[in-house]
């Protein structure tokens, strides 16, 4: 039986792998953008990049006004899911997220 995951389970451990993958970053959690709320803004030398977290528990029904928001204040953006969403969430986000990450 495998156990549902929740955001405050996945955040940590995405920002240590970010911070691990990317060196020197800045991350700012739940940062008003538009009429939404990023849940990681992640701050590179290169780029303003926007995490958007969907947990096990979580659903892709705001995720839809969310992207304009994003791709509106973010050079790159990615989300990050847990497991129950894996297998369709490329049908939720356009092709060019996650891409140059």
């Amino acid at each position: 039986m495998s156990s549902v995951l929740h955001d405050s389970d996945i955040r940590d451990d995405l920002c240590d792998y970010l911070e691990q993958k990317y060196g020197q970053v800045r991350f700012f959690d739940e940062l008003v953008i538009g009429k939404s709320r990023a849940d990681i803004v992640m701050v590179t030398r290169e780029a303003l990049i926007g995490v958007e977290i969907k947990s096990d528990a979580d659903t892709y029904t705001r995720l839809k006004g969310q992207i304009p928001d994003y791709d509106r204040y973010f050079d790159k953006n990615v989300l990050a899911v847990g497991s129950t969403h894996a297998m369709h969430a490329p049908e939720h986000i356009p092709d060019h997220w996650g891409q140059g990450l």
